[in-house]
């Protein structure tokens, strides 16, 4: 059974650092949103890919590094490191946006990036370190929805920040508003990492991973003996790949093929990551600790059925409604596939060596987003983006299909 009073004094410790995560997650979105949405706008939509790219390569160069720092010093100085840098990148963005200087915008994505790569394994090294084992699902199925809710809140508004023209500036009034409001929420955040919890560090005493990108292959290589992880770290990897490519997709979708204001557009996207938030509710009910795997591929199944059938009532000039609810669809399958796979990574390593673990599924996870932004570059030169949304949703199920006979081997192994 469990500990309800444990769980209590869980939550009051770690609603800091949910905050603290919410807060950069809103800004990292809303910012990133608005960029391409403007690029998108003036024809550039292949800085899309190019933007991915920039975000992706610090997680791909310094994982090991983040991974090293939540194992070896408290957490909660690690936030707080990561908190400031993120304002630091956020004022060079501010500024470029204000002045359309793409060098700026293109420089604040990989600090960004630089600064998601540093918090990560401290935030998802914390979960298990906080909560007891059989929670740990439920727990990341909260965090899922808290953090979507800041996704949805960031795409959705910078549409609609860059559409308001309330006053006559020099400069569009969006954008300065934009600008503004990415500067005042890193303000919040580096407020609110001061109340994270101080907790001693985990007792990691692995040296310094100055080899960077060779570490985490190396740590990677050595996942064989387990190999249950190895795949589960790939499936992870796997749906960000498919997830980040979608979203690009939908951007050119909305603006370049159906002819939709940023505000309609940001909103396509929104559908999909509150089907997310659905996706993750239902992994807490359906799944636990002992008990996961067996979601995995009926959820990809659905997630690639459902991202076909968006490209094809793209196509076809669907009702605005109807691809809204398949793009809901899509996202639904792929919560539910997401959140038992990012518990047992959690869970799986031992306590001193969940950092570096985490870690390297990070720097796996990136790869492969470095990956889709390479592609989303060659599939916006070659193809329309209702065709690229037709072939993600058939990679999807085949994917789901050559992961059965894997599953089926290793079993469920408890997290």
């Amino acid at each position: 059974m469990r500990d309800m009073e444990a769980i209590r004094r869980a939550r009051s410790k770690f609603i800091a650092m949910a905050v603290t995560y919410f807060l950069g997650v809103f800004n990292d979105n809303f910012f990133k949103q608005a960029v391409l949405l403007l690029a998108v706008a003036a024809g550039m939509s292949g800085l899309q890919g190019q933007a991915t790219e920039l975000f992706s390569l610090p997680f791909i160069l310094f994982s090991a590094w983040g991974g090293w720092l939540a194992d070896r010093f408290a957490k909660k100085h690690v936030v707080i490191g990561v908190k400031f840098l993120e304002l630091a990148a956020m004022t060079i963005g501010a500024w470029g946006i204000i002045t359309m200087n793409w060098t700026c915008v293109l420089a604040m994505v990989f600090l960004m990036g630089l600064q998601s790569t540093l918090f990560g394994p401290a935030l998802n090294g914390s979960i298990p370190e906080l909560y007891p084992a059989d929670y740990v699902t439920t727990a990341n199925s909260i965090l899922k929805l808290v953090t979507t809710v800041a996704i949805l809140l960031g795409m959705a508004l910078a549409g609609m920040a860059l559409d308001l023209h309330p006053l006559q500036t020099a400069i569009p009034f969006g954008r300065l508003l934009v600008a503004g409001v990415v500067i005042v929420v890193a303000l919040g955040g580096v407020a609110a990492s001061f109340g994270v919890p101080h907790r001693p560090a985990s007792g990691g005493q692995q040296p310094f991973p100055w080899t960077g990108p060779l570490r985490s292959i190396r740590d990677l290589v050595e996942l064989r003996a387990d190999p249950l992880l190895l795949a589960t770290i790939g499936c992870d990897g796997f749906f960000y790949f498919v997830s980040l490519l979608a979203v690009l997709i939908i951007n050119t979708l909305g603006i370049a093929e159906l002819g939709l204001t940023k505000t309609a557009t940001s909103i396509l996207s929104v559908s999909l990551m509150i089907g997310v938030c659905l996706g993750a509710f239902a992994a807490s009910r359906l799944t636990d600790d002992s008990r996961w795997s067996h979601v995995l591929v009926p959820s990809a199944i659905g997630m690639g059925l459902c991202m076909a059938g968006a490209g094809l009532l793209a196509r076809g000039g669907a009702h605005f409604l109807l691809l809204l609810a398949v793009l809901a669809g899509a996202g639904a399958f792929g919560g539910l596939f997401l959140i038992p796979v990012t518990s047992f990574i959690q869970l799986r390593p031992a306590a001193d060596s969940k950092g570096r673990i985490i870690a390297a599924a990070n720097f796996f996870s990136f790869v492969a987003m470095w990956c889709s932004g390479r592609l989303f570059t060659v599939m916006d030169r070659n193809l329309a983006p209702s065709r690229s949304m037709l072939i993600l949703g058939v990679v999807c199920v085949a994917a789901a299909l050559a992961l059965w006979p894997i599953l089926r081997r290793f079993g469920e192994g408890r997290q």
